[in-house]
């Protein structure tokens, strides 16, 4: 079993890191704005804004969600894979808090984009990128089950995939840490059944390999601070994070997916994980970044259908989401609507249902 979870109650930095990570998202996704139904040749990519500094993340943004997965996967071992090898945590509980999480924003952000789907596709021949958008896809979406292989297309809020998959994960995660001391063969187990299910069942493939490594990593870390000291490992790990991006970044003419998951991502996890650990109150007001990034990541599709259509409203080309202007106001929206989301829609949302289930029974 794995070690006693780490003294902080919160590690600002791996918090910081999501939030980042949900961002990044906005710019591989950001070609959406010139989609012609879900075909994206007509645009120019190098033309998108300040595509200069940030190429990689219009390049390989999308390997963002594998980065949640593998962040997941290390706070889902720390915080809670010895709880429940020691029953301290019931199924209900963990599932009932994992519901109440992820379920209120996904359910609005999925009735939004149904609304708005519509809208677009009386003013236009198709759906906004992604074109799956009916009744069987639906009822998968209403079940947060788009991406467990059931799915023809993509559909609806389509960036719920990864939280589909997360649904998947959480479960194999409870059952394989009422195993106890088989905990770790176990997760080994899931990373090589990810690594060879991806790339061809990538959402599945990858969401099982970097959720286990991510677990693994937990593993591994608490393993060197015991042996060499919160110090000392920090310093081991953040120096070989160091090398291994710019091996990655500067030595590396294509970026080697399977690098980056299984090594690149790992270690910088780990480094700032321990960073965190060493200072605690490092990057604490980076902390909000954390807090927003699940509405952050459901919210920007629907609110790039808004600005589609009020472009379309106003007369401007597509064209206009070349200016980066555009993109900054995007950001700003997102950001303030995102803060908005988790503080009178997610965390109400979370109190009132698990009070319910504290509630005695009649």
């Amino acid at each position: 079993m794995t070690a006693s979870p780490p003294s902080a109650a919160r590690l600002y930095t791996l918090d910081t890191l999501r939030g980042l990570a949900a961002l990044c998202v906005v710019f591989w996704h950001w070609q959406h704005f010139f989609y012609v139904a879900d075909d994206p040749s007509a645009f120019v990519a190098a033309q998108q804004p300040f595509f200069a500094t940030f190429k990689g993340l219009y390049g390989h943004g999308g390997l963002a969600v594998q980065l949640f997965f593998s962040i997941s996967g290390f706070v889902f071992f720390w915080l809670f894979a010895r709880k429940i090898s020691e029953r301290s945590i019931t199924a209900n509980r963990f599932a009932l808090d994992r519901f109440s999480r992820l379920y209120p924003l996904h359910i609005v952000t999925f009735v939004v984009v149904a609304a708005l789907q519509v809208i677009y596709g009386s003013m236009h021949s198709s759906s906004f990128v992604y074109q799956a958008n009916d009744a069987y896809h639906a009822i998968l979406n209403v079940f947060l089950a788009p991406a467990w292989g059931f799915e023809k297309g993509w559909s609806f809020n389509a960036p719920i995939w990864s939280v589909s998959v997360e649904v998947l994960l959480y479960a194999t995660f409870f059952l394989i840490c009422l195993t106890g001391r088989f905990l770790l063969p176990l997760a080994v187990l899931m990373c090589a059944l990810g690594a060879y299910l991806y790339p061809d069942y990538y959402k599945q493939g990858s969401g099982l390999l970097c959720f286990y490594v991510g677990g693994l990593t937990y593993i591994s870390l608490q393993w060197l601070e015991r042996h060499a000291g919160p110090g000392r490992s920090t310093a081991l790990v953040s120096a070989a994070c160091a090398a291994a991006w710019v091996y990655q970044l500067g030595f590396s003419d294509n970026v080697n997916t399977y690098f980056v998951m299984c090594v690149g991502f790992p270690l910088l996890i780990a480094a700032l994980a321990g960073i965190g650990r060493y200072w605690p109150n490092l990057l604490r007001s980076g902390a909000v970044l954390g807090d927003i990034s699940y509405a952050s990541y459901l919210i920007h599709f629907p609110l790039q259908i808004v600005f589609a259509l009020t472009a379309d409203k106003l007369g401007f080309a597509r064209a206009v989401f070349y200016q980066g202007w555009v993109m900054l106001l995007f950001f700003a929206v997102l950001i303030v609507l995102s803060m908005l989301s988790h503080r009178f829609l997610e965390r109400p949302a979370q109190r009132f249902l698990r009070a319910r289930e504290a509630r005695p029974l009649p």
